[in-house]
């Protein structure tokens, strides 16, 4: 069996702590799949390729064993198999296998181990059919051992296998009784025989003195029969009572499956329960195809009374009885089960055909919480039907697929960060361990035998179960067969499907008639289409997905109805099944599921050809992708490429581009009879000729070829010709469009914007400390929990705090955790950023620590180079400037940049809205950043009126109100709301009472009303599937006409929120080259050049030039002749640092304020608007806001700017700007020295009152516990780095101490 393609799976949890753990244990075999496994006291049995393997329970070999019946290695004789492992254990402790195998009419062989000395083997035990059925249990009785095997000695007319057929008298037998003395047959010990139908058994087991068979009909196999499954149930009788007898059969009713493909016996105490996957058919791939029902082995046992399968002398069988169950889980492929029992409650282990291993447990009332998964097979191989637990540590379970065998926990706990989450998920396997504050396994926690060490959902030892085994009642579909039970009699109603499922409504009725697609992959989708009819008419609609039980179903409501026949919904990402798909409207019943697939993501294995030309319109490759070109490229390049699948990139391979033929000359020889070779001379790096050969037979056609060749050669020279004339035209009238742009375009800056919505102190502190680990800002936010103890809790932090502002062991804590290889720069940052907040009202103590920290910066060996000082931020004084910067700044930057600031960010989002952009990619034809131009633009204009009617829950605002709305005709509906929703905010001074998703657009004209929607039945579909978004342009909207604004009656989902089969403005490849429509251009191309439109970057830098440059000047100025205390106090502390290291350079001083003001500081605040406002920054604002810091930046830089016309835009957008700038920030630095330098009081009283300003704004506390966390961590090396220090024997006593009350905190749970 060949494995699968790899597949990406389903981002999981536990599996990325596999793969961070190098993966799992696991054993292969050399080239043979696993035919079956053991586990045995001491170890695991796996058999495969003819051959026995003993591994030790971590999956090391122990063993290898050749049995007799194969030949001297292993993998011959091709095809036998394993079909019985049963190892068990004798008197002495001596320990025995029983192996079975096909070869040689169904071979046994015996052996002793560990040495597997072979005590025996006899043929024709087991089955020897390839696909036959073996299954047995060894059982004592009377102080002997004895096998009772059940098996498909004959399959009937279900299969030819000549050399394999048993004898006449024997093709009957199906379960026998043999010693383990020898293995022989005998009347006396039990031989059971079937009447006509082959059967298939699946499971042998023992419970107390029967023995319980499961299996079904061969016709049920072949799909010739509804009959269910059945138990066998055998009683143990001595050898001179008969031996073992037939007490009868029951049937197994588990939702009309007909077969069964794995079993698991679970015990607990006097209580047994039999587990059973049970199938509809071989083939079935449903939602609903497999199911797991738990049937009682005392029920079982009574039930079995039928003998219809089994030939039997007696005649007090009854009819035949069925045990009906409803599925304690339904789902789409399981195959393998084991159950077991742990801390009272059942555990099921299920594996999947797509190689999922799932852990379900169950409630008393034997329903499923929601799987878990707990490992995904990479090449999504079938899991084998056998799953066994590791004998030595029950923590681990053994999952085998094709050729591999895995060990894998049985439970992630460490996914579950606090206690309540560990003791909320309901895992009887996983704990809280209070020494450790971890959710851990029970092993994994010292002191685990106290109930005070490790509790989870059950404080009480182990007891008998205390389980009802009863099923709620459960609306279950039953399809495609419906079968009916009395007693023991079968009844079987084939139901056949309707194409389409039928919905009433009391008014009206509408149909499904199709969902498209139904396989999807695990990161959902987008859009899928429903088809039916009467859509339009129907409200509520919701679509109902349904994957394995106990899961909560999604409910999703409609996206799109696009018209009276289709309506999309868009699906979320969800775990590799199948599910039920229905659809449900009107409060009505839901119709009858469809099955929809979510398979793993698609998967890059190489590409054909994997080469290309530079500017090379596209190569098809076998998947029909096509390359695009490389702007800017001349030489050969080589690039990533990955797959996009909705928004998730999967890599892929690397694609080699090449430089593009040039062509030279070509010749056509004909002196190779009877072949004509046409020579093509290119210019190629490593090819100069193209050879073609044309055979003798095609010679008339290669005659009437050239021919047609000359003729399209002029044809083309026409078309050129044509092309040129409309590209000249085009070039002409962009340039003059864009001069006079420049000269007249005037932006209408709003002056009065109202109040700027800055974030409180606390907020901005968060962001500028963390900004990229925002989790942080929610523990600050935070209350600490109250102790019981609060005199003794407070202690540890007070103790900690004081050890802190000792400036000898703060600047030796520091020092010490940079010198250790894993303090992360991550970990620097972090630590600087508590350490402010933990002296948040100690500013002055923490300007002295800052001071001294950059002193020793200074001295390092690495910083020999003085120019590179603060450049960076590597190390914890770096941060904690940044840091210092934005306490002390924060009122500098709210009093005087903030208004500037926002003006800016508004006059921005103003001048990118004035013109087209595309709504899915947000490029926009006005912009400072070339990477988010949109230059694939017509001619555009249309302003329209908007009536907003009178909201019922806004009774204040006028009936109606008609506003003018500048909207461009290339705009989509989404697009028209939102300017319209500004235009009132501007007109009025507050908000329309509806948001966005809530409101539509219905033009208003004689003919009719007609609502506008971005996408309907109406919108353009392109070639290649992609649905082009409705524009203003697309309903004919004239200038000046009316559009009203009303609210919804069903919220619909953002306009803005589509994917990648959608378009705009910008148009796929194959549409792009399109004829333009029109008179004046008909049978002309539209061609568009992106530098033409490079002049739309100046008209925009132009308009917002003013807003800039009052910015800038707003931080580079000195109000009322003064610069702020810090910018001062910083200032000054490097020059004398200069000044004391003897450096004459005034270059270095000047590297040093523009590393620790600008870049450090200021820099961040304009690339980041919301660290400041109580706004969000979309990527085009960001990439505007990147050129402006870029060149604020530059007008900081001492280097002369030399810049060609092959500069990137952005910096030639202010190159003529950058030497006055420059000028002003060196008169800015100047004015700065030149001021009277500050007294060390002026300075302490400024931090004081900063530091007064933020009492009690953040929890100390929290950022005191972790800067504990980091000296628990290296508490060794901090202790050995005092130890070897002189004088901090009091504060290394001091360390101690905190150390030992925190560590007595933990065992307390108090952090």
């Amino acid at each position: 069996m060949a494995a699968a393609p790899p597949a990406l799976s389903w981002a999981l949890p536990l599996l990325a702590a596999l793969a961070g753990a190098g993966g799992p244990q696991s054993f292969e075999l050399p080239g043979a799949p696993i035919d079956n496994i053991e586990v045995s006291s001491g170890g695991v049995l796996v058999a495969g390729g003819s051959c026995l393997y003993e591994l030790r329970p971590e999956l090391r070999l122990r063993h290898r064993v050749v049995p007799a019946a194969a030949g001297q290695v292993c993998g011959e004789p091709p095809g036998m198999r394993s079909n019985l492992l049963l190892p068990y254990v004798e008197a002495g402790g001596k320990g025995v296998l029983l192996a079975g195998w096909t070869q040689k009419d169904g071979t046994c062989e015996v052996w002793e181990q560990p040495a597997y000395r072979q005590r025996f083997n006899r043929s024709e035990v087991v089955s020897c059919l390839p696909d036959g059925s073996t299954a047995g249990v060894v059982f004592q009785l009377a102080g002997a051992w004895y096998l009772a095997v059940a098996a498909t000695y004959s399959t009937g007319s279900y299969g030819n296998y000549l050399g394999c057929e048993p004898s006449q008298s024997d093709k009957a037998t199906v379960i026998t009784v043999r010693s383990m003395n020898n293995l022989e047959s005998k009347e006396e010990l039990g031989i059971i025989k079937r009447k006509d139908e082959p059967l298939h058994f699946v499971d042998a087991l023992q419970w107390g003195d029967h023995l319980f068979f499961p299996y079904y009909t061969l016709k049920a196999r072949a799909g010739n029969s509804t009959e269910p499954p059945s138990m066998a149930v055998l009683r143990q009788l001595r050898p001179s009572e008969g031996g073992l007898t037939l007490q009868g059969h029951v049937y197994l009713d588990c939702g009309c499956r007909t077969l069964i493909v794995s079993s698991s016996l679970v015990r607990q105490g006097e209580r047994g329960w039999w587990v059973g996957v049970f199938l509809y058919k071989q083939d079935a791939k449903a939602w609903n195809a497999t199911a797991v029902c738990i049937f009682g082995m005392e029920e079982m046992k009574e039930q079995a009374c039928a003998s219809k399968h089994f030939c039997f002398l007696m005649s007090d069988f009854q009819e035949a009885r069925s045990i009906k169950k409803l599925p304690t889980l339904i789902h789409s492929g399981l195959v393998a089960v084991y159950g077991t029992v742990v801390l009272n409650q059942i555990v099921l282990f299920l594996g999947t055909d797509d190689g999922q291993l799932l852990k379900a447990i169950l409630n008393e009332d034997m329903e499923s919480n929601c799987p878990e998964i707990l490992y995904e097979i990479k090449e999504e191989t079938s899991v084998f039907p056998k799953l066994r637990l590791d004998p030595v540590d029950n923590n681990y379970i053994y999952l085998s697929s094709a050729n591999k065998v895995r060990r894998i926990p049985v439970a992630n706990c460490s996914r579950y960060i606090s206690e309540q989450e560990c003791l909320s998920v309901k895992d009887p396997y996983c704990g809280w361990c209070s020494l450790t504050q971890r959710c851990t396994l029970k092993e994994n926690c010292t002191r685990s035998n106290s109930i005070k060490g490790w509790y989870n959902i059950s404080h009480a030892p182990d007891k008998d179960l205390k389980i009802q085994l009863s099923f709620p009642a459960r609306n279950q579909v039953c399809n495609p067969v419906l079968c009916m039970f009395v007693y023991c009699g079968l009844k079987c109603v084939i139901l056949s499907l309707i194409a389409a499922s039928l919905l009433l409504s009391p008014c009206y009725m509408y149909y499904i008639h199709s969902i498209e697609p139904l396989w999807i992959s695990t990161l959902g989708k987008s859009e899928i289409t429903v088809k039916g009819e009467n859509f339009t008419r129907a409200s509520g609609i919701k679509l109902i997905l349904t994957g394995i039980t106990g899961c909560k179903p999604d409910i999703i409501k409609v996206r799109n109805v696009l018209n009276d026949t289709q309506m999309t919904f868009a699906l979320p990402p969800t775990r590799k099944e199948a599910k039920s798909i229905c659809i449900q409207a009107n409060g009505k019943k839901c119709s009858p599921p469809m099955t929809l697939h979510y398979v793993s993501p698609p998967s890059c294995l190489a590409i054909t050809p994997n080469t290309s030309w530079i500017r090379c319109p596209g190569n098809e490759s076998e998947y029909h992708y096509l390359t695009p070109s490389l702007s800017h490229a001349t030489e050969g390049k080589v690039v990533d490429m990955m797959l996009k699948v909705e928004t998730t990139f999967i890599p892929c391979v690397k694609l080699h581009y090449h430089p593009d033929p040039v062509f030279i000359n070509y010749q056509l020889h004909t002196e190779l009879d009877p072949d004509l070779e046409l020579k093509i001379y290119v210019s190629l790096k490593d090819l100069s000729v193209l050879q073609c050969l044309y055979s003798e037979s095609f010679s008339d056609s290669f005659l009437a070829a050239f021919i047609v060749t000359r003729y399209k050669s002029k044809e083309l020279t026409r078309k050129q010709s044509q092309q040129l004339e409309l590209l000249e035209y085009e070039i002409r009238k962009e340039i003059r469009e864009g001069f006079a742009e420049l000269q007249m375009d005037e932006l209408d800056v709003v002056d009065s914007f109202g109040t700027v919505p800055f974030l409180d102190y606390k907020h901005f502190a968060l962001r500028t400390f963390f900004p990229e680990s925002g989790g942080f800002a929610s523990i600050f936010s935070e209350d600490m929990p109250q102790s019981r103890d609060q005199t003794s809790k407070d202690e540890s932090f007070n103790m900690l705090h004081a050890l802190i502002c000792n400036k000898n062991f703060l600047v030796t804590l520091i020092h010490t955790l940079e010198k250790q290889k894993n303090f992360s720069v991550k970990d620097r940052c972090l630590f600087a950023s508590f350490l402010t907040i933990a002296l948040q009202t100690k500013l002055v103590y923490l300007t002295h620590i800052l001071e001294v920290l950059t002193k020793d910066l200074m001295e390092q060996s690495s910083n020999v180079q003085p120019k590179l000082l603060l450049r960076r931020t590597e190390s914890v004084v770096e941060k904690l400037l940044t840091n210092w910067m934005s306490v002390c700044l924060s009122g500098f930057l709210r009093e005087t940049i903030g208004e500037p600031f926002y003006l800016l960010v508004t006059t921005l989002n103003q001048r990118i809205n004035k013109g087209p952009v595309d709504a899915i990619t947000c490029k926009a034809l006005y912009t400072l950043n070339e990477d988010w131009l949109l230059w694939q633009v017509s001619e555009f204009k249309t302003t329209v009126n908007i009536i907003f009617e009178k909201i019922p829950e806004n009774e204040s605002g006028d009936a109606c109100q008609t506003i003018q709305v500048n909207v461009l005709d290339c705009d989509t509906i989404g697009q028209a709301k939102e300017k319209s929703l500004q235009a009132f905010l501007n007109k009025n001074g507050f908000l329309y009472g509806l948001q966005l998703d809530e409101i539509g657009l219905e033009l208003v004209s004689e003919e009719q009303q007609r609502e506008l929607l971005d996408i309907d039945g109406s919108s353009e579909v392109m070639e290649d599937g992609i649905r082009k978004l409705n524009t203003i342009g697309h309903y004919e909207i004239s200038n000046g006409a009316t559009i009203k604004v009303f609210k919804k009656k069903v919220t619909t989902r953002s306009d803005m929120d589509y994917s990648d089969e959608h378009c705009h403005l910008i148009l796929p490849d194959s549409e792009a080259n399109k004829d333009v429509k029109g008179a004046g251009h008909k049978g002309k191309q539209k061609f568009k050049v992106k530098e033409m439109y490079l002049t739309k970057l100046l008209s925009t830098k132009v308009a917002i030039h003013s807003v800039v440059e009052k910015l800038f000047r707003s931080i580079w100025s000195l109000p009322n002749n003064k610069a702020p205390v810090a910018i001062k106090y910083f200032f000054d502390f490097l020059d004398a640092q200069a000044e004391s290291k003897k450096i004459t350079d005034p270059d270095v001083v000047h590297i040093w304020k523009t590393n620790s003001l600008p870049l450090r500081f200021w820099v961040n605040i304009l690339k980041n608007p919301q660290f400041v406002f109580d706004i969000k920054k979309t990527s085009h604002i960001d990439g505007c806001l990147s050129v402006i810091a870029q060149a604020f930046m530059d007008a900081f830089s001492l280097a002369e700017q030399t810049l060609g016309k092959e500069a990137p835009t952005n910096k030639l957008l202010y190159a003529k700007d950058i030497p006055h700038y420059k000028e002003e920030v060196k008169a800015y630095y100047k004015a700065i020295r030149d001021l009277p330098p500050l007294t060390t009081s002026e300075v302490e009283e400024f931090l004081t009152q900063e530091s007064k300003k933020h009492e009690n704004e953040f929890n100390e506390n929290v950022a005191l516990n972790e800067i504990y966390r980091y000296i628990a961590k290296y508490h060794e090396e901090i202790d050995s780095k005092l130890e070897r220090e002189r004088g901090f024997e009091d504060v290394q006593k001091q360390l101690r101490q905190v150390k030992a009350l925190f560590d007595e905190k933990k065992k307390c749970k108090w952090i």
